[in-house]
């Protein structure tokens, strides 16, 4: 099956998950957001960069998701609908069905659900756990969903009754890194030396900056560095 973004094992990140869900507490549910992507003009965004706290659960790259993870362990991910249109357009996208298989959620759900979707997954809960008061964005979907949870409560549903910022768990798990993420920083520093060694082996008198650049680009992206 096609998969161009996955370089580990779907596992790490379900492992990742688990361990985040048993610091949440009885109950708690979190809610974490990829970066938003940002136009450059009219018809085209900036280069997307996905959100770091985000890809260290998933290991998705697509722009428009959402993880929600509860303290069971149970995951669920929101994400772009697949539409082979776009896909001309703005490349590849796995959607819930195929997102669900090849990155291990319990649940995966078109993102234009989330709405619907949220209120009925953070019913009940007694905490919130997400990024707060970094993005008045973020804080005002929260603000909508619970005002959504809250207008059940004559049907006896309770809202969260508090919020902790999620950074602080995520920190934490970050600092210490795993096998996996020293393999990548060792793979990211050889091909980074390889590019510099390029670069000075081809200086010469006479060359701009940008022939220079043109080196390093080259021996980054042929070993699959994007950036």
């Amino acid at each position: 099956s096609y998969n161009p973004q996955m370089t580990t094992s779907p596992s790490l990140y379900a492992a990742r998950r688990a361990r985040l869900a048993a610091l949440l507490g009885h109950g708690g549910v979190a809610i974490i957001p990829t970066a938003p992507e940002h136009a450059r003009n009219r018809d085209s965004d900036f280069p997307y960069r996905h959100d770091s706290y985000f890809y260290y659960l998933t290991g998705f790259t697509e722009p428009n998701a959402w993880l929600v993870i509860d303290a069971t362990g149970r995951s669920t991910l929101f994400c772009q609908p697949k539409d082979l249109e776009r896909e001309i357009w703005d490349g590849y996208r796995f959607g819930p069905a195929a997102a669900k298989e090849q990155f291990g959620f319990d649940a995966a759900y078109a993102i234009d659900t989330i709405d619907t979707q949220l209120p009925q997954l953070m019913a009940n809960a007694p905490a919130l756990f997400y990024a707060l008061a970094s993005d008045a964005r973020l804080d005002a979907r929260i603000q909508g969903w619970l005002n959504a949870v809250r207008a059940q409560v004559r049907a006896g549903v309770s809202a969260p009754a508090a919020a902790f910022d999620i950074r602080v768990i995520l920190n934490e798990m970050r600092l210490i890194k795993d096998a996996d993420e020293i393999a990548i920083m060792q793979r990211a520093a050889d091909i980074s030396a390889q590019a510099h060694a390029r670069a000075m082996q081809l200086a010469r008198p006479g060359l701009r900056e940008y022939h220079l650049e043109a080196e390093l680009l080259h021996e980054l992206r042929s070993h699959g560095s994007q950036y």
